[in-house]
């Protein structure tokens, strides 16, 4: 080949890869325009809660999640979380030598118990909901038993966190920023910002992953202070968009177009439940688990272990290829 022919070539080579570089840039514009508008719909709703054909009003889209012990995801959505299988979990059982391990573990036991015992006396058999801060309890155990609590190892790793890879970090701009916190904390779009039950947020982890390697996915948990139904929580929405467009919004991760979110969701009444989430573009697709009891020592025997597996998942997915083509549309400004 000619002098003349290489350099033609070469000049077409990156004429194409320039071309394909704004073609991703425009995309990635308009994944965010459309998912800011989702976040503004969201946040302008006069409801606390929707079924799932309410939400798919505002392009988002709900599956329902089944939460399983083999470490199969849902064939309805893309994958982001490879959840660790029952038969892993195992592999890693309490190390009830270790004293703070156990000196936490049977706080903890001693917390439900008073529960229970408080439950009994009810004429409902149900916690007076004007007393009733056991979301907070079950927040705090899901902490305890992922990152405080001691393993039986053979490596350095020793908490659950370590040895699944997530790094712990606290909330902060990298992870949701202060306003969209505020939405999601305040969640009646009323004149009375605190009319509904206030919504805290525990802990967060990212991937932990060698510098320059970060990774966009997010695995939060957040606690309710009242009682909820199946129907999604505007609050949870407000809580999942908003890490997503701060995720987007970093530098560090201007090559990525989704950014998976797994939000441990705890209620009060001793209930919980999983969402996994992304945004493909156009729609923000949620899968969300059944409400999950606590409320009896086999319930949570089983539960605690169940919801662990998926806190436990693996970061996986390609998270900087688009999902579907893109529309240049105009749009409001935030």
């Amino acid at each position: 080949m000619s002098l003349r022919n290489l350099f033609g070539t070469l000049r077409r080579s990156r004429e194409k890869r320039q071309d394909n570089d704004e073609t991703f840039k425009e995309a990635r514009k308009e994944i965010l325009n459309n998912l800011r508008e989702v976040h503004r719909s969201v946040k302008l709703l006069p409801l606390t809660s929707l079924t799932n054909d309410q939400a798919a009003e505002y392009n988002i889209r709900c599956h329902d999640l089944r939460l399983r012990t083999d470490g199969r995801s849902s064939a309805t959505a893309q994958t982001y979380f490879k959840p660790w299988t029952l038969e892993k979990l195992e592999q890693f059982p309490l190390d009830l030598d270790d004293p703070d391990t156990k000196k936490s573990i049977r706080t903890n036991e001693a917390c439900f118990a008073d529960l229970d015992e408080e439950r009994s006396r009810e004429s409902t058999g149900e916690l007076d909901p004007e007393r009733d801060d056991s979301g907070l309890l079950l927040s705090s155990v899901f902490v305890c038993e992922y990152t405080w609590h001691a393993r039986r190892t053979t490596g350095v790793e020793h908490t659950l966190d370590d040895l699944s890879g997530w790094f712990g970090r606290s909330f902060n701009n990298t992870i949701i920023k202060e306003r969209y916190m505020n939405m999601a904390m305040f969640t009646d779009p009323g004149s009375d910002p605190l009319a509904s039950p206030p919504l805290s947020f525990e802990d967060a982890w990212y991937p932990n992953q060698p510098e320059g390697q970060e990774l966009p996915h997010i695995n939060l948990i957040v606690t309710h202070e009242g009682v909820c139904d199946n129907n999604i929580l505007r609050s949870e929405l407000l809580v999942l968009v908003g890490v997503m467009r701060t995720r987007l919004g970093r530098v560090e991760l201007q090559d990525h177009v989704v950014a998976p979110v797994l939000l441990t969701s705890c209620t009060n009444n001793l209930k919980a439940r999983i969402l996994i989430a992304y945004f493909d573009g156009k729609e923000l697709v949620v899968l969300k688990s059944p409400l999950h009891d606590f409320y009896t020592p086999g319930a949570r025997e089983t539960n605690f272990r169940l919801f662990l597996l998926y806190m436990c998942s693996q970061a996986v997915g390609d998270t900087k290829a688009l999902l579907r083509p893109m529309v240049k549309e105009e749009h409001a400004t935030d």
